[in-house]
């Protein structure tokens, strides 16, 4: 019974505590305007080069659904992923974060199903203009409302 009495003067004790803790937080900080938020934050870095092999992440701003990975490879030249022969096989260029993709005229076109994912994917890699690096060491690709997510595999 003796213990009783002694937990309630401790939780009473840590209450106290706590109450001083929260009471000597500095009060928050006025909020700058949506401007000076802006000026404020650095812009992100790109890449210097693309080529490499990626795991896409994101596709206009959500993870990958439908329990489907995608590899994408980005050599000198093309940017691609399977199945090839559905076209999802671009042309490029890029410098200093500039990104232009464009699809060959000339590709061959096989009759395969393929997932509404890649779908998704091959219309916002025919809209990016930009390639920035993101907070978390990934490459971001955006342009003309469209973005995609990618990680090194």
């Amino acid at each position: 019974m003796r213990r009783y009495p002694l937990l309630l003067a401790s939780a009473a004790f840590l209450a106290a505590c706590q109450q001083t803790e929260d009471s000597a937080a500095p009060p928050p900080q006025a909020t700058s305007s949506p401007t000076e938020t802006v000026e404020q934050t650095p812009s992100r870095e790109a890449p210097a080069s693309l080529i490499g092999e990626y795991r896409v992440a994101g596709i206009d701003g959500t993870e990958v659904g439908g329990q489907i990975g995608i590899a994408l490879s980005v050599t000198e030249t093309n940017i691609f992923y399977d199945p090839r022969c559905a076209g999802f096989d671009w042309t490029y260029t890029y410098e200093g974060g500039a990104l232009t993709t464009e699809r060959p005229a000339d590709r061959a076109v096989c009759e395969i199903a393929v997932h509404p994912e890649q779908q998704r994917l091959a219309a916002a890699l025919d809209a990016v203009t930009r390639a920035e690096r993101t907070p978390s060491n990934g490459i971001e690709l955006s342009g003309g409302g469209h973005s995609v997510t990618l990680f090194s595999q």
